[in-house]
């Protein structure tokens, strides 16, 4: 975000204006989908490197519960925050066939890295 912020302060560009060109530029929902994609395959990996084996529900409950993924549930236009709606969505959508499509590799990176997560792993994890 740091570098975000240097980028937009150095090309003069205000708050509401880099808002609404990534509002117009992203479709929200596709983000949002992918942000909790990416949050529940951290979280698995991390686990994984603890050698604590939680079940997916397991997994996206501590998820759901983080800071990171409120703060991150509060940028986005969303309804109000309801923990058992969003563990219930997240494990569902995670689940469902149909998002296999993006669970690839291209879509994801380690955690403070641009090292995308190997296919095998993103499989395993899944």
């Amino acid at each position: 975000m740091r570098k975000l912020l240097k980028m937009l302060e150095e090309r003069k560009i205000s708050e509401e204006e880099a808002i609404k060109y990534i509002e117009q530029s992203i479709p929200y929902k596709r983000t949002w989908k992918m942000w909790r994609f990416t949050l529940y395959l951290w979280k698995r990996i991390e686990n994984e490197k603890r050698n604590h084996h939680l079940n997916r529900v397991q997994t996206v409950l501590n998820v759901v519960m983080s800071k990171e993924y409120k703060n991150l549930y509060n940028t986005f236009p969303l309804p109000p925050f309801d923990p058992e709606k969003e563990l219930k969505n997240l494990t569902q959508l995670i689940a469902e066939p149909r998002q296999s499509k993006e669970f690839k590799s291209k879509n994801f990176v380690y955690k403070d890295t641009n090292k995308n997560i190997p296919q095998s792993v993103i499989d395993k994890l899944r």
